[in-house]
């Protein structure tokens, strides 16, 4: 070679050599702002089987959802490669073939026709946004070499896919696949990527909603070249060309609008959450709640909500927050799930669980039904009516209040139904200062989630899990039950021809589930919560401005509901039952007492029991007495000495006698135990109802002293004829079971003794205060 041309060749050589090492250098000197590829992103809500329930726009007000490129059709990848970059995959951000032929058109036609730039290049122009200067464009330039540098081909392509406008407030293929069709971008048509790929051309020109005819002739376009290309065959080609285009935008999915509200508050920095929800079971929930309620709406009940949950994978799988969303009138926004309310009477079969699980009673057991004061509080019936004597399994049935609030009482207190309710973690429960025995009729605040999640504790042998809403998400659990209490709550609370229903109920088809019904004070809040092995389901009616109503009755307004919806839940997943734990056992006790029958029980009933802890005493109310010649009871122990009659008679409770006898229910009284033999028998001493222990009395000024009188009243056995009053030691009356004695006493603290006849005692202290 001629050594003239050698030295320019040299030059020419360093010179590029030194120009590739310099930019080489800049590429990483000069920071590169990866920050700006990472914008707000919308946040896209998934059901449970992958259907978007709904969607949050970005916080710069876009609909922009981050998809990874094996989620893309690879129909639109390769149309956008063909169509925008046919060598994206060999040049090195820029293309200069592309640039010198975009230079040679704009010359020619005078005016800017192409820019020449590649697919990189349009990723660094979509990351910094600028005018189209040529100053801008060798920056434009510059950055694309400085992505290919730092990313792979395919992380830019999927840059571009995720950044390119595609008409108004749409940025990505994500949202333009589900605004313009309705489906996810892996399941594009041919016709429908290559509308998307013909977008960001001019995403404000062509867009389908705004220039149908526009967007067909650029989709054509994107086909033809396809076809030219070799991407797609004839067939498929004329068969894209008879897709019509879309002539409007598609709305968001709107499905459980309140749940996914809160999945986004709590994750508000995640483009995709895929909820527990299923729903074709959300569907059918809030169908049935909007057709439910249609019929009360005239009755002032105007809202409701439901929860479903999946007793095995202790997922949600429907939470209808209100009957209507958008209802300002009746504040549908309000999330009905997880509003505070009191539960009524729902809580009462966890308080027959205690009572239960710590062999206090079993089902056949006798619970006292009888007016009572605890310290001022006195609890009712529902129909202010009492019973006398009720087995625990029908209190609970007919959802009996003050068997309930009497259990409650024997349960360390009062407090165990409190500590059970801490331990489950409900949120809403305060210090155990807030609350009296008043707990056990809903005197407290509980949400329907939680409430129908402590409830398919029942349905998980006694454990209590954490309802998931969101998948992945691992659950706690906390035992509250053994197996064996939970069993027998059940089947108590399956009897489906229960007291509290409507008659006609008997002649419907209703399913197997066990469930309780609740109404709060003042009809405020009408409950209905059921379970089977698979489903709990919890319905709650009512308005959310507190507003009550004499129809939000659990059993009337809410149950319905319940079965209803069990009815096709049971439809779609046919479910067996509960089998019988080893630890339950199957027992005949007294017809009367519930207790283990002893030889005088005339009737006995079968009932469930736990084995191991169950109470084992034999009947104490049917009981034998021996009276003399004379009339007078005696001493078992001297019936072999005389010629005496036997007799059995039912020896009631003290405030169960009392009860029956002062409302004209036969009550055999003893005859008088011969005198001889008094003091010498044992038994329950008199119960003193009245006055109060510890209640101090005051004396008011300027009223007269016969209006000023304290009754003394106190309950006994039937085998007691009189009871003598004392105070502070003094003998001030004598009076029949059931009379009261009036006593006027002086200021001052006061002890107060009721005996019986049999010289059994019980004392307490007063104050009066003047």
């Amino acid at each position: 070679m001629n050594h003239r041309f050698k030295k320019p060749l040299f030059k020419i050589s360093v010179i590029v050599i030194v120009t590739f090492v310099l930019l080489e250098a800049l590429i990483f000197i000069i920071p590169f702002p990866e920050e700006k590829l990472k914008r707000s992103q919308s946040t896209l809500v998934y059901s449970k089987e992958g259907k978007v329930l709904r969607a949050f726009i970005s916080k710069d007000g876009k609909w922009r959802i981050w998809t990874p490129l094996e989620d893309i059709s690879p129909h639109l990848i390769k149309f956008v490669v063909n169509y925008e970059d046919r060598f994206f995959y060999y040049h090195p951000g820029v293309n200069p073939l592309a640039i010198m032929r975009a230079f040679w058109q704009n010359i020619r036609t005078r005016e800017i026709v192409s820019g020449g730039s590649t697919i990189t290049m349009q990723v660094s122009r979509l990351m910094e946004p600028k005018k189209r200067t040529l100053k801008n464009k060798i920056i434009e330039a510059f950055r694309a070499l400085q992505l290919e540098h730092f990313y792979t081909k395919n992380e830019i392509l999927e840059m571009y896919l995720n950044l390119a406008p595609y008409g108004g407030n749409i940025e990505g293929v994500e949202a333009a696949s589900y605004l313009y069709f309705g489906k996810a971008p892996s399941q594009l048509s041919y016709a429908e990527a290559a509308l998307i790929t013909s977008l960001p051309q001019s995403p404000t020109i062509l867009r389908p909603d705004y220039n149908p005819d526009g967007a067909r002739k650029a989709r054509n376009k994107v086909l033809k070249r396809m076809l030219r290309s070799g991407v797609i065959d004839k067939d498929s080609y004329l068969e894209a060309m008879e897709e019509p285009v879309p002539a409007s935008r598609r709305e968001w999915p709107f499905i459980a609008p309140h749940l996914c509200r809160e999945l986004h508050l709590e994750n508000n920095d995640r483009s995709r959450i895929y909820a527990t929800i299923d729903s074709d079971i959300q569907l059918m929930t809030k169908r049935m709640l909007v057709n439910h309620l249609r019929a009360f709406k005239s009755k002032g009940i105007t809202n409701g909500s439901v929860v479903v949950i999946d007793n095995k994978t202790h997922e949600i799988k429907a939470m209808v927050g209100s009957v209507s969303f958008f209802d300002e009138d009746n504040n549908g926004q309000v999330n009905g799930a997880l509003a505070l309310r009191s539960p009524g009477s729902t809580l009462k079969p966890f308080i027959y669980g205690l009572g239960i699980c710590q062999g206090i009673i079993t089902p056949g057991h006798y619970l006292e039904d009888v007016p009572i004061d605890y310290g001022g509080y006195s609890p009712e019936n529902y129909d202010r009516t009492y019973n006398g004597i009720v087995s625990a399994e029908e209190a609970l049935k007919r959802s009996l209040n003050v068997p309930a609030v009497n259990l409650n009482a024997r349960l360390n207190e009062g407090t165990d139904l409190y500590r059970l309710l801490k331990k489950a973690g409900i949120s809403s429960i305060r210090n155990l200062d807030n609350y009296g025995l008043a707990i056990a009729l809903g005197g407290c605040e509980i949400n329907l989630l939680e409430l129908t999640s402590l409830y398919s504790s029942m349905a998980c042998g006694g454990y209590y899990y954490e309802p998931i809403l969101t998948e992945n998400k691992k659950t706690t659990s906390v035992k509250l039950f053994d197996e064996g209490t939970s069993f027998i709550i059940t089947e108590i609370l399956t009897e489906l021809r229960r007291p509290d229903l409507p008659a006609a109920w008997q002649f419907t088809d209703l399913p197997r589930i066990a469930w309780k019904t609740g109404t709060s004070y003042g009809h405020r809040d009408a409950w209905s919560i059921g379970y089977n092995p698979r489903y709990t389901v919890g319905v709650w009616l009512g308005n959310f401005d507190g507003r009550g109503s004499p129809n939000l009755v659990g059993a009337r307004a809410a149950a319905p509901l319940l079965f209803d919806i069990f009815n096709v839940l049971n439809k779609n997943n046919p479910t067996g039952w509960f089998e019988r734990p080893d630890t339950v056992g199957i027992r005949k006790v007294c017809s009367l007492s519930g207790q283990l029958p002893n030889k005088y029980c005339p009737a006995t009933v079968e009932e469930y029991y736990l084995k191991d802890r169950s109470p084992t005493v034999k009947c104490q109310f049917h009981r034998i007495v021996y009276l003399n010649e004379e009339g007078y009871r005696v001493p078992k122990s001297i019936k072999k000495d005389f010629n005496l009659e036997r007799k059995i008679y039912i020896h009631w409770p003290p405030r169960i006698a009392s009860w029956r006898t002062s409302h004209g229910y036969p009550v055999y009284q003893l005859p008088e135990l011969q005198p001889d033999f008094q003091h010498q028998l044992s038994g329950k001493p008199p119960v003193i109802e009245s006055p109060v222990e510890g209640v101090i009395y005051d004396l008011r000024q300027g009223v007269s002293d016969k209006y000023q009188k304290i009754a003394f009243t106190a309950s006994v056995s039937n085998d007691v004829s009189h009871i003598y009053w004392f105070v502070d030691g003094s003998l001030i009356g004598t009076v029949k079971p059931g009379e009261k004695l009036f006593y006027l006493p002086e200021p001052g603290e006061h002890e107060v003794v009721c005996q019986d006849d049999m010289g059994r005692l019980n004392k307490i202290n007063i104050i009066i205060k003047k």
